[in-house]
């Protein structure tokens, strides 16, 4: 497993890197807000055995640098295109483009923006949703906090993170994620307010890749399906013998579904 840097508009992007360039297309995976590409290092580990797979870090999140204040979410999605034209370096084939949660709407942005960068998407956990929805999981997601001294503010994301955390998942997993959101803290929320002001019913059919829709057990079931359902060309696949945390306990459903698309489709 590599790490890197490329030059991006609000400063350095940060990359997790694994495998080797061949006959097809590099990977380049998309995570959750308030997260990294650290979250992402199992399906990298599994998919990298055949292709070179990359985990950007979105600017802001992980090791990336911040915009200087909030930007609307397509501005996000730009920020990634011009990321991954430069770590691709001087290759001019189209890549292929997975996203989780947030990252999923980032990567159909992407596709949506700039066909001619993307061969083929594989998303997760969809937050396509309705006025009604936009307006419960705003409240849910959108909060504007100010750094104070006290541990107290961090309780409830550590109760989240730690004490309650999905039977299985290691203690290491869970502090690194509990570690991605701190680092962050109190912008921790800026991707998540761009998404809630995006127009996704309106982009979302504009991504005209072949893609294909993992759908695990979670709250984003339906909002999946009714994102597949949305895009032109797009095949659902449903996984419910999978639910939280998959790329930590189920690592290889998730591979072994994204290679049989990937490879089929190349």
């Amino acid at each position: 497993m590599k790490r890197g840097y490329v030059d991006g508009r609000y400063g350095q992007v940060h990359y997790w890197e694994h495998g080797a360039s061949g006959t097809l297309p590099d990977l380049y995976c998309l995570h959750a807000t308030a997260y990294s590409g650290q979250t992402l290092l199992p399906l990298l580990e599994r998919l990298g055995r055949d292709r070179r797979v990359i985990a950007l870090d979105t600017p802001g999140y992980g090791g990336s640098d911040a915009p200087p204040a909030p930007i609307p979410f397509e501005a996000y999605g730009l920020a990634i295109a011009e990321a991954i034209r430069a770590a691709r370096g001087a290759a001019s084939a189209p890549v292929d483009l997975f996203g989780y949660h947030t990252g999923a709407l980032l990567a159909t942005e992407v596709a949506a923006a700039d066909a001619a960068l993307v061969a083929r998407l594989v998303l997760i956990g969809v937050p396509f949703f309705s006025a009604e929805e936009n307006a419960a999981w705003r409240d849910k997601l959108v909060h504007k906090s100010v750094l104070t001294e006290s541990f107290d503010q961090f309780r409830a994301r550590w109760d989240y993170f730690i004490t309650n955390r999905t039977p299985g998942l290691p203690l290491r997993r869970a502090f690194d994620c509990f570690v991605d959101e701190l680092r962050v803290y109190p912008r921790d929320w800026w991707a998540h307010g761009a998404l809630m002001d995006y127009r996704a019913d309106l982009r979302l059919p504009l991504a005209s890749a072949p893609a294909l829709v993992i759908n695990p057990r979670g709250s984003l079931e339906q909002q999946s399906r009714n994102a597949a359902r949305a895009m032109p060309r797009c095949t659902l696949v449903e996984l419910p013998q999978v639910g939280g945390a998959p790329f930590d306990l189920a690592p290889d459903a998730l591979a072994d579904a994204m290679r049989e698309f990937l490879t089929a489709t190349a």
